[in-house]
């Protein structure tokens, strides 16, 4: 066989139309699968576009194929990578259900070992092999070449494309509505056409990476003041716990029928927001999108990383920032300009026992007391948990939080029954309730000298076979409510509500029947803190509806004169 191969000759274009073949059928299982299930098939119309939807594709294909292998010496390896790559994804699209867009693509490059090896499994590695490798191997052991004469070359080239756009002018032209009409009402499609879409993607990701290099960072709240730090008394501490893949249905405090907050359940002041929308489905959208001043509407990610951002803000106004990062995927640039924890890296004793070197969310917390005692005056505190990042459910949380069982101990989730996905699920928000509750114990350690709070909210939510539907990451205008409904979670000591002047009964109202998103979270602490800035909005501050007036300045023969004076 391997002698066969390497023993025909094959021109550039053949080798092209050999590729799109290949990706125009076995390539596109997935996009085939949607495409049988999507187009009706009740009429004879209906059945010549059916059949056109192949001869569309190959023509598609071997357009963007002739750009690739028209290049000497560096088509196979390209080409060889696009095979690869694409049964990848291909696992992906067939066992979670997801589409390769923009957000997924910038979650693979940006991706870390650990997150990597959760994915590793046999029926990973043996897509890879039969859809990739195999016909990666077909493809490229042949020998390519033309005769020698440049001009036969030429025409052949010329002919391909001339031939390949006749036919797609040809088949657009017959069947336009029903195209238009494909694409317009089945968006998803463009994202499951393989290899387009993470070519298309990554080509937009490392354009913006680029933009984002050569920009300088642009400052944004240099007005900022918090009038109570200058006036003195006692130093606040805000703890801002953001979780990761918790999705708002399984929280029991928002109504979930399982205990999956028995500690925070049974502790008094908590309050909970049952409408919390997230920015995005995924991490890199949702952490950087909901520290900045951009809502989800104009949520962009170069000017996300190229101008200062909440923590930026708070800093300059004297508050002493940490960030303790415990997630995988690194705080997207967040953190990139305030002291970090890195805690994985760290590797506190005992804390970080999984095969994957990932440490479950209680690392958060160790020595955490001890550098608050060493924090002067204000500070925020951000905790970024590893939460219930999948598809290894079962390593996020230890043995004392497995409370519901069976459980699914592997990272093929969709092996497992819905029950025992589930149950590991809601283990991992026990962890959660279990680790928010001793950060809870530590803040009222410290009011004594400190008027202490947190705010708990997670990034996205998540998909636990809904649907057909795994894992996160679908794109926004049609992600289900599990990935885009989050948990927010709140505490305040006696005292920093009374600094704050928060009416609880009214918060703990507005937080069972008002809708909120991430796109309040930025504009809220700067409300929480005192911070004065022009970019303030108290329109997108929740707790502003519910802040008591300050008490009037006491009435003095000297306040007098000088309002008689003015």
């Amino acid at each position: 066989m391997l002698q066969r191969l390497t023993s025909l000759r094959l021109h550039p274009v053949q080798l092209g139309w050999f590729a799109a073949l290949f990706f125009a059928t076995l390539g596109n299982a997935v996009l085939w699968r949607t495409l049988w299930s999507t187009v009706e098939v009740d009429s004879l119309r209906s059945l010549w576009f059916f059949i056109s939807l192949p001869v569309f594709l190959f023509c598609l294909l071997n357009l963007l194929l002739t750009a690739v292998l028209a290049v000497p010496y560096v088509r196979k390896p390209l080409l060889a990578l696009l095979v690869v790559v694409s049964a990848v994804c291909s696992y992906f699209m067939l066992h979670y259900n997801v589409l390769i867009d923009r957000g997924m693509v910038q979650n693979a490059f940006e991706t870390n070992r650990a997150e990597l090896t959760s994915y590793i499994s046999a029926p990973l590695v043996l897509t890879i092999l039969v859809l990739g490798v195999l016909p990666a191997a077909a493809m490229v052991l042949p020998p390519t070449g033309s005769n020698g004469r440049p001009l036969h070359g030429a025409l052949w080239w010329l002919g391909n494309v001339l031939a390949t756009l006749a036919v797609l002018a040809a088949v657009t032209m017959a069947f336009y509505k029903d195209y238009a009409s494909l694409l317009r009402n089945h968006r998803q499609i463009r994202d499951q056409v393989l290899p387009f879409n993470f070519v298309r993607n990554a080509n937009g990701y490392l354009k913006r990476r680029f933009i984002a290099k050569r920009q300088v960072l642009r400052s944004v709240g240099e007005d900022a003041v918090r009038p109570a730090a200058a006036a003195g008394g006692r130093p606040l501490l805000l703890l801002i716990v953001v979780g990761e893949t918790a999705r708002a249905q399984n929280f029991q405090l928002n109504g979930y029928p399982r205990a999956t907050n028995p500690s925070l359940s049974r502790r008094e002041g908590i309050i909970s927001f049952r409408h919390v929308a997230s920015c995005g489905t995924a991490t890199a959208i949702s952490l950087p999108c909901m520290f900045s001043r951009m809502g989800r509407g104009q949520y962009d990610g170069v000017r996300a990383a190229t101008e200062e951002n909440l923590l930026d803000i708070l800093r300059r106004t004297g508050m002493h920032i940490l960030w303790r990062n415990n997630n995988n995927g690194g705080c997207k640039g967040v953190c990139e300009r305030v002291d970090t924890d890195d805690m994985p890296a760290l590797k506190p004793s005992g804390h970080c026992t999984n095969p994957d070197g990932t440490c479950h969310d209680d690392v958060l917390l160790h020595q955490l007391g001890a550098r608050i005692d060493a924090m002067q005056g204000d500070a925020l505190i951000v905790l970024h948990q590893l939460g219930s990042h999948g598809p290894a459910y079962f390593e996020r949380y230890p043995a004392q939080d497995k409370v519901f069982a069976p459980t699914c101990d592997t990272n093929q989730i969709q092996k497992c029954s819905s029950e025992a996905l589930v149950n590991t699920y809601d283990n991992t928000l026990v962890h959660t309730d279990r680790v928010l509750d001793m950060a809870i114990d530590l803040l009222q350690r410290h009011a004594d000298e400190r008027d202490v709070a947190m705010l708990y909210v997670s990034d996205h939510g998540e998909s636990l076979g809904e649907r057909g539907m795994y894992l996160h990451g679908t794109p926004y205008p049609i992600a289900p409510g599990e990935q885009t409904q989050v948990p927010m979670v709140m505490w305040f000591s006696p005292a920093f509500a009374q600094r704050a002047r928060l009416d609880l009964a009214c918060l703990r109202a507005n937080a069972s029947r008002e809708d909120y998103s991430h796109d309040n979270l930025y504009h809220s602490v700067l409300g929480l803190l005192d911070v004065r800035s022009s970019v303030y909005q108290t329109g997108l501050d929740l707790f502003a509806p519910c802040r008591q007036p300050a008490p009037a300045a006491p009435h003095t023969i000297a306040t007098a004169r000088a309002a008689q004076g003015a």
